[in-house]
């Protein structure tokens, strides 16, 4: 068992699927189809944490330490890939994409609760 509860064998099927649907938006994107951005905003959530539990379940403390400062700033760039896709589909009269919008909404709130936390957090109590 790793030290953060993760399996090593539920990473490894994190880091297939990340990589299913990574490899799901190039070949899509390469047969012509469009660029996928409420995909490749998930992928990019996806690759860091996938990547961290891994490093974490065989050991590499250090190493999923990296993975976790840049699963710190996915969230910020996920959000703005699905504020690009729905920003691109409104300008081409595409309707709206409600699961890239609630994405959009929700990850800025999450990030906002998860700030304060730290600030909070972060101060020493005196006694």
């Amino acid at each position: 068992m790793a030290r953060n509860g993760t399996s090593q064998g539920f990473a490894w099927f994190m880091i297939a699927v990340t990589a299913v649907l990574t490899s799901g938006v190039a070949a899509d994107w390469a047969a012509g189809e469009g660029f996928d951005w409420t995909t490749t905003a998930w992928v990019l959530f996806l690759w860091p944490q996938a990547l961290r539990d891994l490093l974490r379940a065989r050991g590499r403390r250090r190493a999923a330490a990296r993975a976790e400062v840049l699963g710190n700033w996915a969230p910020f760039l996920s959000t703005a890939l699905l504020w690009v896709g729905l920003v691109l589909g409104w300008r081409r009269g595409e309707g709206t994409d409600w699961f890239a919008l609630a994405g959009a909404l929700l990850l800025p709130a999450a990030g906002l609760l998860w700030l304060a936390a730290k600030l909070v957090g972060g101060r020493p109590r005196r006694a």
